[in-house]
């Protein structure tokens, strides 16, 4: 059984985000975006985990990091992913060692603003073999982000397929998530870069089915 296919009945029971969240409590202005955010995480994590090569301890780095990417909008809004930098980087998260507490850090960083890059500190403080695992997960991290854009939870479910070239990102929701898809196709550049596809999000709208949380 695929990580994907283990996770995707229950993400509530996800072990990665059970740990994330019995490490710390990090306090977000919106806890249900958040969590919609890892859970979305996760699931493009497990789908393309196998095809796109992607390092196993990175999941629950990224669980981490999706809860708490915005921890930083509690002291302000107009840079807070520096600021979650630095709130993670400074916490007290059990069950996370203070390097991983760091590569946590370095992924909520960046899931918006300026790409990873050695002129900043943090970024330039990590282990130099964890640097490509936080280039991913922040790639990662950035769609999902994007795919909550509007805060309300519209993109239920995605399903990814992975080609040569492209990854394809069918994006089902309860009504059309133009918002939501915009906002991938403007920060899917890392993943682009990080990767070396493309990547393109088409939306299925399914309307008149009981909304499930999306799978991860």
């Amino acid at each position: 059984m695929s990580a994907y296919e283990e996770h995707q009945e229950s993400p509530e029971q996800d072990p990665a985000l059970r740990r994330a969240e019995a490490a710390a409590t990090l306090e977000t202005p919106d806890p249900e975006h958040s969590r919609h955010v890892a859970v979305l995480a996760l699931s493009l994590f497990d789908q393309l985990r196998e095809p796109l090569d992607l390092p196993a301890e990175g999941r629950e780095l990224l669980a981490a990091a999706a809860l708490w990417h915005d921890v930083g909008q509690r002291i302000r809004l107009a840079d807070h992913h520096r600021l979650s930098y630095e709130v993670i980087r400074d916490s007290v998260a059990r069950e996370f060692t203070p390097e991983e507490r760091l590569a946590i850090a370095n992924i909520a960083r960046y899931h918006r603003g300026a790409a990873p890059s050695l002129e900043h500190t943090g970024y330039r403080s990590l282990p130099r073999r964890l640097r490509p695992l936080v280039d991913q997960m922040a790639a990662l991290l950035r769609i999902a982000e994007a795919l909550d854009a509007s805060h309300l939870q519209v993109v239920r479910e995605i399903r990814c397929t992975v080609g040569p070239d492209a990854v394809t990102v069918r994006v089902r929701a309860r009504e059309y998530p133009m918002m939501e898809v915009e906002r991938a196709h403007a920060r899917s550049g890392l993943f682009r870069d990080v990767f070396q596809r493309d990547i393109v999000f088409i939306p299925e709208i399914r309307t008149g089915e009981p909304d499930a949380p999306p799978t991860a």
